[in-house]
């Protein structure tokens, strides 16, 4: 019984100290409690090293059975006890098992909450981002679409220009060469056909009229100068054009170009005014002489009009005097190319190849002289180279003065005649004049209409409405 008690006593108290240790160790094993891993292999290498105790203790019981039963019974009992402590110990363990799992499945349950928030969030913005994503898309493909249609339709285009613009080519090709055969065809034909270059040559028919009228009224070299030329058909006849004879107021063409060359060249205008002198003042025909008084100045498109419409011997003295007499002279030579007399600057004389050219210039040049070809229309009354010719326009410019009568000027027919008449004492020299001019044109344009019917005069009226004119400065 004693060795019971103390066996009580040591079981007690090795309980308590078992109790102790268990304590210690389940404070142990709840300070390591957050720490999965570590108490869950602790708890295996217990249970394992139990199972070796076991084995051992199963080996050892086997071994000692007949010789230490009591050790057994110890053995067995502590085997119990460390088996109750391990049930405790295990109970413990799947305490804190369920309890881990129970604060694993409720964090568990937390995340799932809050993933299944996120995923709600997620899934509640998964269309809105989608409709974006399907919309960028939807219009990256509009885009793309667009673009290659563009690019497709921009080649088309380019492709239907570049062939238009061959067919155009080849057209133009064609047109050209066409042309150019057609050029070469007319060429070869007109080479074929067509004569050498019409030359200046003499008119003959003009020259046995102008022979014939010699002879009926004794014209010679003293006292007869002459020059046709039909400018389309290019035929001349001059008489006696190189002698010099007084110009009388046959001068105030030239002078009248030279101041409408200075016009053109802006050295003056119309509109200009020039001083009338009192050594400027010669009778004869116009009005400058009574519509200003000495010291008054005139324009000079009034005093060219009056120069050449009434042949004013004034108004040419006004122009001359401006210019200086000499200085004029020189000027005016400029009209021709032949070699001019000293005479011709110093005095008042002049030829009728000097005319032939003065009238050539002013032809060519109708443009820039248009105000004085419509003044010289005007000029005479109708008489001198105009008397026989009222169908015609005639732009002319005569002169008298001490028996010599002259008119020259440009006939416009079914071709354009120039023609100059120049006399010195002859009789009746006007309406030879004007004689001479119908004959003229009857001679060059019979052949293709034929006779001209012309209306003359009384000789009475002709004298009655003469005008004479006298210039020699």
């Amino acid at each position: 019984m004693a060795k019971k008690g103390k066996h009580a006593k040591g079981r007690g108290d090795s309980r308590k100290g078992k109790k102790q240790d268990i304590n210690k160790e389940e404070s142990e094993e709840k300070k390591e409690f957050y720490d999965k891993n570590t108490i869950i292999k602790s708890l295996f290498q217990k249970s394992e090293d139990i199972k070796k105790e076991n084995v051992f203790n199963k080996n050892q019981n086997t071994k000692s059975k007949p010789v230490e039963e009591n050790k057994s019974n110890n053995i067995k009992s502590k085997s119990i006890e460390e088996n109750k402590l391990n049930n405790t110990k295990s109970k413990s363990v799947e305490k804190n098992k369920s309890d881990n799992t129970k604060r694993e499945s409720i964090e568990k349950n937390k995340s799932n909450n809050t993933t299944s928030k996120k995923n709600n969030i997620v899934k509640q913005s998964k269309p809105v981002n989608q409709y974006k994503r399907n919309k960028k898309f939807n219009n990256k493909k509009i885009n793309t679409k667009f673009l290659t249609k563009t690019v497709c339709i921009i080649i088309c285009v380019i492709i239907i220009f570049i062939c238009i613009s061959i067919m155009n080519g080849s057209k133009e090709e064609n047109t050209a060469q066409e042309a150019k055969s057609e050029t070469a065809e007319e060429s070869i034909e007109t080479v074929s056909v067509e004569e050498e270059p019409v030359e200046e040559t003499v008119d003959t028919d003009i020259e046995q009229l102008i022979s014939e009228i010699r002879t009926e009224n004794e014209l010679d070299v003293s006292n007869f100068y002459f020059f046709f030329y039909n400018i389309e058909k290019k035929k001349y006849y001059f008489y006696n054009e190189n002698a010099y004879f007084t110009a009388a107021s046959t001068i105030k063409v030239p002078v009248s170009m030279l101041y409408y060359d200075k016009i053109q060249n802006g050295e003056m205008n119309l509109a200009n005014t020039l001083m009338y002198n009192r050594n400027d003042y010669e009778a004869g025909g116009g009005t400058t002489a009574t519509d200003y008084r000495v010291g008054d100045s005139a324009p000079i498109s009034y005093l060219l009009e009056q120069t050449i419409v009434n042949s004013d011997n004034t108004a040419l003295n006004i122009l001359m005097h401006n210019l200086g007499y000499q200085e004029c002279k020189e000027e005016i030579a400029k009209y021709t190319d032949i070699k001019l007399i000293e005479d011709f600057y110093t005095s008042n004389v002049a030829s009728a190849s000097y005319y032939y050219d003065v009238l050539q210039h002013l032809y060519q040049n109708s443009e820039q002289y248009s105000t004085l070809i419509e003044h010289m229309k005007k000029s005479s009354g109708g008489e001198y180279l105009k008397a026989n010719l009222p169908q015609y326009d005639v732009a002319h410019k005569y002169g008298s003065y001490n028996g010599y009568v002259h008119d020259y000027g440009i006939i416009y027919g079914e071709n354009t005649y120039l023609v100059g008449v120049f006399t010195k004492n002859i009789e009746n020299a006007s309406e030879l004049i004007a004689e001479i001019g119908q004959k003229v044109v009857e001679c060059v344009e019979t052949e293709n209409s034929g006779d001209i019917t012309v209306q003359t005069e009384n000789t009475e009226n002709a004298n009655n409405t003469a005008i004479n004119v006298s210039t020699d400065s």
